[in-house]
């Protein structure tokens, strides 16, 4: 068995999710919080240190955290 790439699985979980389309706002939700965790942590002593630097992943909280604000009606 293929293991499904990420996008297929969060389209999977956005479209054909037992509990319909609550899914879809706890998957945003998740990615929300999540983003805005990353966004009030101090940056560590090792940041880049690791396979993804923490400018990086921080720079993808940002991103998801904007692109939800503006989104937001």
């Amino acid at each position: 068995m293929t293991r499904e790439t990420n996008t297929k699985f969060i389209t999977r979980m956005m479209d054909q999710a037992s509990t319909g389309p609550l899914m879809q706002a706890f998957i945003l939700e998740a990615v929300r919080r999540y983003a805005a965790d990353v966004l009030a942590t101090e940056t560590p002593a090792d940041a880049d240190a690791g396979f993804i630097t923490w400018t990086a992943w921080y720079a993808c909280a940002a991103e998801a955290g904007q692109a939800l604000a503006d989104r937001t009606p």
